[in-house]
């Protein structure tokens, strides 16, 4: 009778050890869902002001070639496909080896004949692809 006695304690000690653990995963949780809802409504707010920004410089761009000041806008796309490179360069192999295919990649870099516009929505999708990958 002993050994049942003390076989149900052991039994009560683990169901209370179990239940702290329980209880702190609960409240880890907790903590990590309001952290998670922090980040995206500053994500939620990053993007907006960078909408914001894009449109201004597509403006910017739009202005720049109707007053001839082309070699700006040629200047800045070409930092912007060295961006890109860097990116691609420093995420790539980091991509290929969590087991991702080419299909997830980010977007090639904006050639030379595209618009400002064009430039502007390169961008805005590789902002959007590293936002998917966090």
């Amino acid at each position: 009778m002993s050994g049942s006695i003390a076989s149900y304690d052991q039994l009560v000690r683990q169901v209370e050890a179990l239940k702290k653990e329980n209880s702190h995963l609960r409240r880890e949780l907790e903590d990590n869902s309001n952290h998670l809802s922090k980040l995206e409504n500053e994500t939620s707010d990053m993007k907006e002001v960078l909408k914001h920004l894009q449109g201004k410089l597509e403006q910017e761009a739009r202005v720049m070639v109707s007053s001839g000041q082309t070699e700006v806008l040629d200047q800045l796309k070409a930092l912007q496909m060295d961006i890109t490179s860097l990116y691609n360069l420093k995420f790539a192999p980091e991509v290929m080896s969590a087991g991702r295919g080419a299909e997830e990649s980010p977007p090639a870099p904006a050639s030379h004949r595209d618009g400002p516009g064009e430039l502007g929505r390169a961008t805005f999708r590789m902002l959007e692809e590293l936002d998917r990958e966090r």
